[in-house]
Formats: structure tokens, sequence, C-alpha cells
């Protein structure tokens, strides 16, 4: 997959549940930027692939029939943060939470 800083894409993302150990996928809109992708939530509590993250980092994505594994991360970095949601929303929803992940190859 070849991508340039600032490309958005839709990918499915696979976690581990947290109290299932079960595989979980969603669909979400994700920003590559710096090697690694980034998505964004309103919230943790009640958004169970951001809690399964936090209780197991190591994620799965798929996108156009690519799929690798990668570690995820909650951004603590407001400045990253509020970077990576201005290139998400135009205007930015500065609130939002994000994480990040990195590919692991």
């Amino acid at each position: 997959m070849k991508l340039q800083d600032g490309s958005s894409i839709v990918a499915d993302l696979t976690t581990i549940g947290r109290k299932t150990g079960e595989r979980r996928t969603v669909e979400l809109h994700f920003i590559y930027y710096q090697g690694r992708f980034y998505a964004s939530s309103s919230k943790v509590e009640g958004k169970h692939w951001c809690q399964n993250m936090l209780k197991n980092p190591a994620v799965e994505l798929k996108h156009q029939g690519e799929r690798f594994s990668g570690k995820a991360t909650q951004v603590t970095d407001n400045k990253l943060r509020r970077h990576i949601l201005t290139l998400r929303d135009s205007p930015p929803r500065m609130d939002r939470v994000v994480f990040a992940i990195k590919p692991i190859f």
C-alpha cells in the first residue's frame, strides 16, 4: 500500500474482544501520517473498538484486500492529536480521542 502523508482511507480494523477474547471487526476512517494509521472517536467509553485496543493493542487492518498487523496506542501528545484531527475533518472536531496504529511487517 503506497500512501502519502494525509491520505484518507476506509479500512476494516480487527481487535481482540477485551471480555470474550474473540476477534471483532469494525469499518473505520483512517488518516495515514508518517508511517502510521490514525483513527479517532468521539469517546472511549462505550466504543468497544477503543476499549479493546486499550486492553490488547495487537490489531489487524485490512484495506482493498491487503492485510497487515499493527500495534495500537492512544495518542497523548496533544499537538499530534490536534494535527491528525485537522487532517481528518474540516472543520476539525478537536475534542475527539485519537489512536495510532503502527504497522508491524
